[in-house]
C-alpha cells in the first residue's frame, strides 16, 4: 500500500514539475525576465535546463540547439513518468 503512494506521489511531482517547465516556457516569450514570477521559475527551472543545453550545445559553435533543452527535459521527465508506473 505504501509503495502505491509513494509512486502516486511520484508522479504527481513529476507532473507538477512539467507544468512548472511550460509555464516557464510559455511565460518567457510574454513576460520580462526581471519579473517576481519569472525569477521563481527560473530558480526551479534553470537547474534542469542548464546542463541539457551544455549537452546540446557541445562540440557546436551554434547555440541555438540549447533552444532544445527544455523539450528535451519533457521527454525525459516523461520517460521517468513511465518508468515509475511500470515499476
Amino acid at each position: 500500500m505504501i509503495g502505491y503512494q509513494v509512486r502516486t506521489g511520484v508522479i504527481y511531482f513529476l507532473n507538477l514539475l512539467q507544468g512548472v517547465l511550460l509555464a516557464y516556457v510559455v511565460l518567457g516569450w510574454f513576460m520580462d525576465r526581471k519579473s517576481p514570477v519569472m525569477r521563481f521559475l527560473a530558480r526551479v527551472c534553470e537547474p534542469m535546463l542548464h546542463p541539457v543545453r551544455q549537452l546540446l550545445s557541445r562540440g557546436t559553435s551554434n547555440m541555438a540547439w540549447g533552444g532544445f533543452a527544455p523539450f528535451v527535459v519533457m521527454l525525459l521527465i516523461q520517460v521517468l513518468i513511465s518508468i515509475v508506473r511500470g515499476a
